[in-house]
């Protein structure tokens, strides 16, 4: 072989190496694009399902909450004084559904009880002070 059909035939070797990189490099992006998408589509498919499940919660909670209130006025009128387990408990679950309300309405990322400790009590423990 001549000094010249060599050197074509390491630029066509050269050639067939780097196109076989190109692809391969591409091949690599649209797996990692895809794991992203699945990974996207997995993301917002369980905000979906949590955020539907939140808003039931806090549906049936706020019919609790109302029972709750209307409970309290007959104490009211019945002894003149609030019931202070029924003011501690709706205080709690006041704080609970504005933690869901958040939650759906993408203000935070924490999802509220149960996949996180009731805490809503906390500072009335730590503090001494009585319930509001």
């Amino acid at each position: 072989m001549s000094e010249q059909e060599n050197n074509k035939d390491k630029v066509i070797e050269g050639e067939v190496t780097e196109s076989t990189a190109e692809t391969q490099s591409a091949s690599k992006a649209q797996e990692t694009v895809a794991k992203k998408e699945s990974t996207i589509n997995s993301e917002v498919l369980t905000r979906i399902l949590v955020t539907v499940l939140f808003a039931l919660i806090g549906w049936v909670s706020l019919w609790v909450f109302g029972v709750v209130v209307l409970v309290q006025f007959g104490f009211l009128l019945i002894t003149g004084n609030l019931n202070k387990n029924l003011k501690a408990f709706n205080g709690e679950l006041g704080d609970y559904l504005a933690d869901i309300l958040k939650y759906v309405s993408f203000q935070r990322e924490e999802k509220p009880f149960p996949f996180q400790s009731w805490h809503y009590d906390d500072d009335n423990k730590e503090t001494g002070a009585p319930a509001k």
